[in-house]
């Protein structure tokens, strides 16, 4: 666990305090300000001053989100995942000390940042005073608007797919909603206001008043984690700015739920942004703090798959606005004309849908930097991610009914409401998911077709998608085949760097191993971590640590004879007794050019029995 002390506003830290370091100081007031929280509104009669209590959670919510994004979760020498979940203990001044103490508000505060995050809260609230510092005001009026008595519901506006088909989805309720941004950087927010402009021609019976927010670094430690999970608990919070019981938060059910694409997938890094039980949580929290029993918390399209976001948005009318929303999840360096990068899941999951709903004239390939289809993918991150999601709808074609599907993935247990019958609500998830996965197998079976002379001559890349897919490939994981390829590229490259001299030792085995990651651009780190064994502790050779997978371990083996061969039985051993109870996969590198193995099988026998051992004999 990663523990963090949080000082808001400089707020004294209690004398039962245990941590001390490392501390992070937050401020929104003062001339050391770091935090810029401003939320640009339009000056009309229907905007409500802000109460203290307000004040708090908005404040609340700007430090969550700071500190969130400015503490990074790990790094690729953490392998167990160990600091991946933060455990923050926040010192926070509040106006209404009283309400934020009491148990009940402190309860389900914790429960909502908990689950929404995956991080560990301890809060701290002290009474705030101005001390005479000059506050930082929130609300930033720009121009006059008339009044608007008819405004009857809130949508959080990302600017993406998702969040267009939910402003669309109201006014085709006959509903006059606000739409409320978060600014995160400058290219966001030009997106959102072209969006919001094309709104207002397209639709021209609404004004579609717009709320933009900054929380961001002012100065100080910069940006370094970007998961940004405390995102939608901003939004939620500046929508208590308005009188408005409607509130929603709207994504795609399959995005909402984000269920775990590959079996090597940690739960806990996966977003929870819109997820029911996200929306239930913040739901009560929102009530307490505003006192307005009747407000909803909503998510309006938790039950339609991406291909039906798209097909709102078309019927309006209006197919054209999809090619002005962004998806990517990487906006850094995007140009106009490529706005994405077409390989992250966001790009992946909306290029199928387009393709699905018949939309691609208004979501050209062209504006992708890579086609997913027929464009190479570079092994690592790019290739995972489009086998995964090709991987995950194999996998739920193969279930037949709702009990199975709930057995495959016990994480939907967290999305049936608390109350009342869960039945249908379970059927309507498996409904949402079976049209999930016969979207995306449809539309491989269509480029397949499509491009069935290309594959047949193999004129295509051999690393693209519908190569891989029609290889059949994608049925073995990832993370497997990418550990056949480094015990492969060793086993050939060790005979040849000692053709002309023999290894001295064991020692420069492992540098000529290293020598080889290197020139494959494999980042693997050489002798870390420790690893507690009885009293002592022992290391790997070598140690990959990408945080969606299971750890895993390099060892390099020279027996120069059988004196020493026999050791190595030992130690092997003894290293998969150790190392597979931290979960960790292993692969052991023998190289053995004086054939002291006499029986190669039944060598590596022993070892390969156990789930996750690979053993590669280089001669």
């Amino acid at each position: 666990m990663n523990d963090i002390r949080v000082i808001c506003d400089g707020a004294r830290v209690s004398n039962g305090s245990s941590v001390e370091e490392p501390v992070l100081k937050l401020s929104t007031v003062g001339p050391d300000a770091n935090v810029r929280l401003q939320i640009d509104v339009f000056r009309t009669e229907f905007l409500r001053d802000v109460p203290t209590r307000l004040d708090d959670l908005l404040r609340l919510a700007a430090f969550v989100y700071a500190a969130d994004t400015r503490v990074a979760r790990g790094t690729d020498r953490d392998v167990f995942g160990t600091k991946w979940s933060r455990q923050f203990l926040m010192s926070l001044p509040v106006w209404d000390l009283a309400f934020w103490s009491s148990p009940h508000v402190r309860e389900n505060l914790i429960d909502t940042l908990q689950f929404l995050t995956g991080d560990t809260y301890e809060l701290d609230f002290v009474q705030r005073s101005d001390g005479g510092q000059v506050q930082q005001g929130i609300l930033q009026f720009k121009d006059l608007l008339d009044p608007l008595p008819s405004v009857d519901c809130v949508i959080m506006f990302s600017g993406g797919v998702d969040s267009l088909a939910a402003v669309v989805q109201a006014v085709s309720e006959g509903r006059h909603p606000i739409l409320v941004s978060h600014r995160s950087a400058p290219v966001v927010d030009k997106r959102q206001r072209d969006l919001v402009d094309l709104l207002r021609s397209s639709f021209s019976g609404w004004a579609f008043p717009h709320i933009s927010m900054w929380v961001n670094r002012s100065h100080g430690r910069r940006t370094i984690e970007f998961t940004q999970r405390s995102r939608s608990f901003l939004f939620t919070s500046v929508a208590g700015l308005l009188d408005i019981d409607d509130v929603r938060l709207c994504d795609n059910g399959v995005v909402s739920i984000n269920l775990p694409q590959s079996g090597q997938n940690v739960g806990a890094l996966l977003s929870r942004s819109t997820h029911p039980r996200f929306i239930s949580l913040v739901q009560r929290l929102m009530r307490d703090v505003l006192g307005r029993d009747g407000l909803i918390v909503q998510n309006k399209l938790i039950f339609k798959t991406k291909k039906e976001t798209m097909n709102i948005i078309a019927a309006s009318g209006h197919p054209e606005l999809l090619q002005e929303t962004g998806s990517c999840g990487h906006i850094e360096a995007k140009t106009k004309q490529q706005p994405h990068c077409g390989v992250c899941s966001q790009c992946i999951d909306r290029r199928f849908a387009s393709v699905a709903a018949d939309l691609e004239e208004h979501d050209l390939a062209s504006r992708y930097e890579k086609d997913i289809f027929t464009d190479p993918l570079e092994e690592g991150i790019e290739r995972t991610h489009a086998e995964n999601y090709v991987r995950f709808a194999a996998r739920l074609e193969s279930l037949e009914n709702a009990d199975q599907f709930f057995e495959s993935f016990p994480e939907l247990f967290d999305c049936l409401p608390a109350e009342g019958d869960v039945d249908p609500f379970g059927q309507e998830l498996w409904s949402l998911f079976r049209r999930h996965q016969q979207t995306v197998n449809g539309v491989l079976e269509k480029k397949i077709q499509d491009h069935s002379r290309d594959i047949r001559r193999a004129s295509l890349p051999s690393n693209c998608l519908l190569r891989i897919i029609s290889s059949g490939e994608p049925g073995l994981d990832t993370r497997v085949r990418y550990v056949d390829r480094l015990r492969s590229l060793i086993c050939k490259s060790l005979p040849a760097a000692f053709q002309t001299q023999p290894a001295k030792n064991e020692r420069q085995v492992q540098d000529v191993g290293e020598s080889v990651f290197q020139a494959a651009q494999e980042t693997l780190h050489r002798e870390t971590p420790q690893i507690p064994f009885g009293v002592v502790t022992t290391k790997p050779d070598f140690s990959d640590a990408p945080k969606e997978s299971s750890p895993l371990f390099v060892e390099f083996k020279y027996p120069k004879d059988r004196g020493r061969l026999n050791a190595i039985v030992t130690e092997m051993t003894s290293r998969v007794t150790i190392y597979t109870d931290q979960g960790a996969w292993i692969l052991f590198v023998v190289f053995d050019p004086n054939r002291t193995i006499s029986n190669d099988d039944q060598f590596v026998e022993p070892f390969i029995k156990h789930e996750g051992v690979w053993v590669g004999i280089a001669r």
